[in-house]
């Protein structure tokens, strides 16, 4: 019995630590910007980073000289959605979260262990908002080529058909201008829907932390956004 006892402990102990190690790591690692040099452009694309308070989302003009989002997600893809609104928004994610889990009421800890471990598939959150402010957001202006490497940082999410369509999860969205499609990679404990966020924006060349399991990091190195 005390043999037990004493291996729990250690086994509590090694847990606490990993813990402590992962905080801090994504306290520097947050910290340290990315991209340092970036300035906006003045005349650039505006994009947003909004967030609930925990996952960030990046949401982007719907058309823009760049790209006509509603070509590859047509409104119809939508379950209430006529035509395409101003705005769209991506979100990656674990796929068992995040289409069992549309408020933190339905959270089950076996959904989240799920997530951490790597053993889920992921999945793209495709959503048309009239607003990118709807939540707390950061606006950034990038210029075209800049916003080019973006779109195809976020095209490259997706699971595609063999003609080249994204393929559409048969699952309800959480509002009737939603959809949710496969995507890769799988969510694990040092690649979550945050870190998703962080490295789109990086490989546009915005400013952002070197790493950033969590939201907070992210929105840090992002200016305020005046309102439009």
């Amino acid at each position: 019995m005390r043999q037990l006892l004493r291996a729990t402990g250690v086994a509590i102990g090694l847990l606490l630590l990993s813990l402590a190690l992962y905080l801090l790591a994504a306290l520097l690692l947050g910290a340290w910007p990315r991209n340092a040099e970036f300035v906006e452009s003045t005349d650039g694309i505006p994009i947003f980073v909004r967030t609930n308070g925990v996952h960030a989302d990046i949401v982007v003009p719907t058309r823009t000289r760049v790209i006509e989002w509603s070509t590859e997600f047509p409104p119809n893809q939508m379950r209430e959605l006529t035509v395409p609104t101003p705005w769209i928004a991506f979100g990656w994610g674990d796929r068992g979260f995040m289409l069992t889990t549309p408020t933190w009421a339905d959270l089950r800890p076996s959904t989240a262990l799920a997530a951490v471990s790597g053993l889920g598939e992921g999945v793209m959150h495709v959503e048309y908002v009239e607003s990118p402010q709807a939540y707390a957001a950061r606006r950034v202006r990038v210029s075209a080529a800049e916003y080019e490497r973006l779109v195809a940082a976020i095209r490259a999410s997706f699971v595609r058909n063999a003609d080249g369509t994204v393929k559409q999860l048969d699952a309800p969205g959480y509002f009737g201008s939603d959809a949710f499609y496969e995507a890769v990679p799988r969510y694990t404990f040092w690649y979550t829907c945050n870190e998703w966020t962080r490295r789109v924006l990086a490989s546009a060349g915005v400013r952002t932390a070197t790493w950033s399991p969590f939201d907070t990091a992210i929105m840090f190195h992002l200016p305020r956004s005046p309102r439009p």
